[in-house]
């Protein structure tokens, strides 16, 4: 009698735990997907792929300022601030004087003017940056272009715009690394080929070849 009692209720418990399974089943499919689980459908998926190829990821720069306002404002002082740094001078009294960055904060600011000249060439690089207004009073007008002309032929010749600028920053990485050794030779070894990059650039883009 015992043991037919005790395979009742055995039987009884198996019985249950199967009733209970697939509920629970049915409870962890109803649930809420985690946050690690991410569903998106057929078209969600062609939307997101659709807006990311459709978004300019330039747009939210701002290029208000020309690309003349960028060289008058940020390179030419800067640069000017590295060429300017190691010169021999000589006036009309005779007095002569070798003039080198000697303190910390003369390295310190050759230091600043190299890392902002990097990144103007950065901001130059931004596509659809205006050259400048039509300039009426342009100095020597035979021997360069218009504002007009120089915009067509930076968009036309991109690449060659874009490796003068990136050849400007390499040789400014350098000249970087040289202030850093304090190494007053290097500093004039890359500073000349800082302004090749520019007159090369100056010899595309702004001055005339047809004269």
């Amino acid at each position: 009698m015992m043991h037919l009692l005790h395979k009742t209720v055995l039987s009884l418990v198996t019985a249950s735990t199967l009733v209970l399974l697939p509920s629970c089943s049915a409870e962890q499919d109803s649930t809420e997907p985690t946050s690690a689980e991410i569903i998106i459908t057929e078209d969600q998926s062609s939307l997101i792929t659709r807006e990311a190829t459709d978004t300019n990821p330039f747009e939210q720069f701002d290029t208000g300022y020309s690309i003349k306002t960028l060289m008058n404002s940020i390179v030419q002082p800067n640069v000017q601030e590295i060429w300017q740094a190691v010169r021999y001078v000589a006036t009309i009294d005779g007095v002569q004087e070798d003039v080198s960055p000697q303190t910390n904060e003369d390295w310190a600011t050759l230091r600043t003017s190299a890392i902002t000249l990097v990144e103007a060439g950065n901001a130059l690089l931004i596509p659809n940056r205006t050259t400048d207004p039509a300039d009426p009073n342009i100095e020597y007008p035979e021997y360069m272009y218009t504002s007009e002309e120089i915009q067509a032929l930076t968009e036309t010749n991109r690449d060659v715009w874009r490796s003068y600028i990136q050849e400007m920053q390499f040789s400014t990485q350098a000249t970087l690394e040289a202030i850093e050794r304090r190494d007053v030779l290097g500093l004039i070894e890359t500073g000349a080929r800082i302004n090749n990059a520019c007159e090369g650039c100056h010899a595309d883009f702004w001055y005339r070849r047809d004269i």
